[in-house]
Formats: C-alpha cells, sequence, structure tokens
C-alpha cells in the first residue's frame, strides 16, 4: 500500500494506471456478461386457444327428437306400430340414455377445458409480465452499473487533482518555470543589445528613458497580427505557451510535412506566423526558397539562430512592402483565428494580388465545429480573436478571388475518447434491435460534435 506522506513517484502512477486499465477491463466484462444476460431471457409463449362447443350444443339439440312410444289404436295399422315399437323401443331407449349420458359428460369436459384454458392464459399473461418486468430490471441494473465508474470518478476527482500537483509541480512546473526565467533573460540581454546598439539622440539619458517606458505587463505577443500595445520582454511567454501547448518541434514538423507538396515546384513560398520555423525547415531541406513571418519577436530570433530567413512584422503591414506577384506561395498555420474580421478581409484581398499566377494559399486552423477543438486548444489561447468554421473561412478565400478551394481535415481526435456503440452479440427482439439502432445513430452523432478532427486547412489557388 502506498505511503500517504510520500511523494508519489513515476513508478506508482505508472503501477496505478496498470491496476485502473485492468479494473476497467474487469468491470467492462462484468457489463457486458450482464447485457447478454438480458438477451438470454426466452420468449414466454402464447396461451393456447379456448376449446368451442358449438358442435357439441348441435349434437345436445338432437336429443329432442327421439320419438315416443306410439299410442294405442285398432286395425293393422295400429298392430304394426305396437309390433315394431316393442322390437325397436327398448334400443331407441337404450340408446337415447347413452347419448344424454355422453353429451353430459362432454358438456362437464368442455367446461372445464374452458376453465383450464382461461386459467392457462391469465398465467402466461402473468409469466410475460414478469419476464418484461425482469428484463426492465435488468436494463436498470445496466444503467447502474454504468453509472459506479463517474460517480467513483467524481470522487476521486479531488485526490486525482493532489497527486496531479504532487507529481507535476515539483517536476514538470519547475522545469516550464525554468525555461519561463531563461526565455526572459534571453530577451532581456537582446533587448539591452538593441537599445545600446540603435543611435539615441538623447544618449543615456534616452536609454534610461526607454526602459523605464516598458510597461511591466502587456499582452502577449500573437504569431502574425499588429502587437499593438505588446511587450518586447513580454513575447517569452507565447514561446514558453507554444513549447506547453502546441507541442513539440517533431510533433510540429510531422503535422506540417503533408503541405510540403503543395509547394513542389515553388519559389518565394512565405511562412506568415512561422513560429519556430519547423515548416520553414523542411522547406529548406526540399530546396524550396522560402522565408518566414512572425510578429513575436523571439519567435524571429529562435529562427534566425537555425539560420532561416525570417522577418518580425505583422502580416499585411508586411505583404504590403512587396511588389504585386512577387511570392510563389503563402502558407499561414495556426494563424488566422488571432486576426479580427477586417483584418483578416483585408490579408486575404492583400495576399491575393502579391501571389504569382497558379500559385497556392493554405490557411489551416483549428477546426471550431469540433466541440473538443472549440472548448480545449481554441479558448486555451488568449490571443485567439474569433472562431472560424471551414465553410466561413472556404467562403472568405473564394470571395477573395482564389479558386480550386479544397478542405482538408486533419488531426483526428483521440478514439478511446469517443462515446462507443452497443454492439448485440445475441438475437434479439426487433423492439431491442430499434432501440440499440437509434442509441448507436445518436452516438455517432454526438461524437461527430464532440470528436471529429481538431484541424482543418484550407488550400486554394490564384489562377
Amino acid at each position: 500500500m502506498t505511503d500517504p506522506d510520500r511523494t508519489l513517484s513515476a513508478t506508482d502512477l505508472s503501477r496505478l494506471t496498470r491496476e485502473r486499465k485492468t479494473a476497467d477491463q474487469l468491470y467492462n466484462n462484468a457489463l457486458t456478461a450482464l447485457d447478454r444476460a438480458i438477451q438470454a431471457l426466452p420468449e414466454v409463449p402464447p396461451a393456447p386457444p379456448v376449446l368451442g362447443t358449438t358442435e357439441l350444443d348441435a349434437a345436445a339439440g338432437l336429443l329432442s327428437d327421439v320419438p315416443a312410444q306410439p299410442a294405442d289404436g285398432g286395425g293393422i295399422s295400429g298392430w304394426a306400430r305396437r309390433l315394431v315399437w316393442s322390437i325397436l323401443g327398448p334400443v331407441v331407449t337404450r340408446q337415447d340414455k347413452i347419448n344424454r349420458t355422453l353429451i353430459n359428460q362432454l358438456t362437464a369436459a368442455a367446461e372445464t377445458e374452458r376453465q383450464a384454458a382461461q386459467s392457462l392464459s391469465a398465467t402466461v399473461t402473468l409469466l410475460r409480465d414478469e419476464c418484461d418486468a425482469l428484463r426492465t430490471f435488468q436494463s436498470a441494473l445496466v444503467v447502474w452499473a454504468q453509472q459506479i465508474t463517474p460517480y467513483v470518478d467524481t470522487k476521486d476527482r479531488e485526490v486525482t487533482g493532489l497527486i496531479r500537483r504532487v507529481n507535476e509541480n515539483p517536476v514538470r512546473l519547475l522545469e516550464r518555470t525554468v525555461g519561463l526565467v531563461q526565455q526572459r533573460q534571453v530577451a532581456m540581454k537582446r533587448e539591452l543589445e538593441r537599445l545600446i546598439t540603435e543611435p539615441s539622440a538623447g544618449g543615456a539619458n534616452a536609454l534610461a528613458a526607454d526602459a523605464a517606458a516598458i510597461p511591466t505587463s502587456a499582452p502577449l505577443t500573437t504569431r502574425a497580427r499588429p502587437a499593438s500595445g505588446s511587450n518586447a520582454l513580454d513575447a517569452y511567454k507565447y514561446v514558453g505557451f507554444e513549447q506547453a501547448f502546441r507541442g513539440s518541434e517533431a510533433d510540429i514538423a510531422s503535422r506540417l510535412e503533408g503541405y510540403c507538396e503543395r509547394f513542389t515546384g515553388a519559389a518565394d513560398v512565405l511562412d506568415i506566423g512561422c513560429g519556430r520555423g519547423e515548416f520553414l525547415g523542411m522547406l529548406r531541406d526540399r530546396g524550396i526558397s522560402a522565408r518566414g513571418l512572425d510578429a513575436n519577436l523571439e519567435m524571429v530570433a529562435v529562427c534566425r539562430d537555425r539560420g532561416l530567413d525570417v522577418a518580425e512584422g505583422d502580416a499585411v503591414g508586411y505583404l504590403l512592402s512587396l511588389p504585386d506577384a512577387s511570392l510563389g506561395g503563402i502558407i499561414a498555420t495556426q494563424v488566422v483565428e488571432h486576426f479580427t474580421s477586417d483584418y483578416l478581409l483585408r490579408f486575404l484581398e492583400v495576399a491575393y494580388h502579391k501571389l504569382r499566377p497558379d500559385s497556392t494559399i493554405i490557411l489551416e486552423t483549428l477546426n471550431v465545429d469540433s466541440w473538443s477543438a472549440f472548448f480545449g486548444p481554441y479558448l486555451r489561447d488568449i490571443t485567439h480573436e474569433r472562431p472560424i468554421p471551414p465553410d466561413t473561412l472556404r467562403f472568405l478565400l473564394e470571395a477573395s478571388g482564389f479558386q480550386r478551394l479544397d478542405v482538408q481535415f486533419s488531426s483526428p481526435a483521440d478514439e478511446e475518447a469517443k462515446l462507443k456503440r452497443v454492439e448485440l452479440t445475441t438475437a434479439a427482439s426487433d423492439d431491442v434491435t430499434a432501440l440499440v439502432k437509434t442509441f448507436n445513430l445518436n452516438v455517432d452523432k454526438i461524437n461527430t460534435l464532440l470528436f471529429t478532427f481538431l484541424d482543418y486547412a484550407v488550400t486554394g489557388q490564384k489562377l
């Protein structure tokens, strides 16, 4: 058992994760077995039909037709009737008694059969109701069992948070803090070197005034938009933000690699909001001439340290400084969501004029149609201005003159996070099959809203 006074190590967390996965598997197996037990209940057969008595009633009506003994009469006819009756009368009388006895017995048996059939029908109805009630109970039991895990999770959430704090704060949080401190020191060094080397009419006094005028807390500088009121000494914060949340350079390079083929044979490609220069490095490795632009001077410094051609500035301002038809391609990944509406429209208009004919433009951004992307990465970044759905960005490119537009989705959501469909392992009734089908359709709809692709890119051409 883990000592509560001891800080949990990575080994402890790994062991707890394995134990949790094993418990989850056993729990899921138990739910599956319970669900199969519901499907295994037998169907109750229908009650037998009640025996009809129509023919029996008709036979009973014939008893009244038995002839009576003839009255005495004279003559040969009277003598003949008496002779015939003396021979047949005993037989007819005996047969009549037998017929009446049989009819009485059959009538009594039919009544008994009718009562038995009614009793059996009531019993079958009661049994069917009990089976339906059992199925309902077992279904409720499955639902109840499914709620155990989220119930326990809510109880464990506070403990889990404490475990994360205990394990992340001393290690990962310390590493992030040290990294941010180092980046701030580098930023201060670069800014002081700039102030010293740039000519100043006021000499040392002007240098001191410039340093005093720098605000201590300013908005984060973003990827490629105007950095109004931003502070050069605070640019390091966004570098740290990208290191913490956007992913490693290897991860970003892997995600952007597919865009390289779009620029095969191109030259003078501009990467707007180039960040740490992952895509510029891949273009350079493929022999494609390219340059970058970023509004964050720390990002620019990182790229220049890698020998990349990167300028500092905002997208529209930089594009306006270029001659028309001077670019062979434009790419901006995770940038346009930082633009205001007016700025985005102006950017697309200027970009169209700066591209040469048959050039490609690629704009990648977060797929805000996916709730997991909107409520996760999009809202996490405080420098985002507005969400841009895929249809909106495609229309804006088309309205700006670009053609051959294509929307490509990327970064699929984690399959393990998606809601699970129900699979019937045994034959089921039509009602159960219809219910499962409807449930699975609703699961697919919810997964489409919550867990679809996190990113998308609109590609267009200037023809």
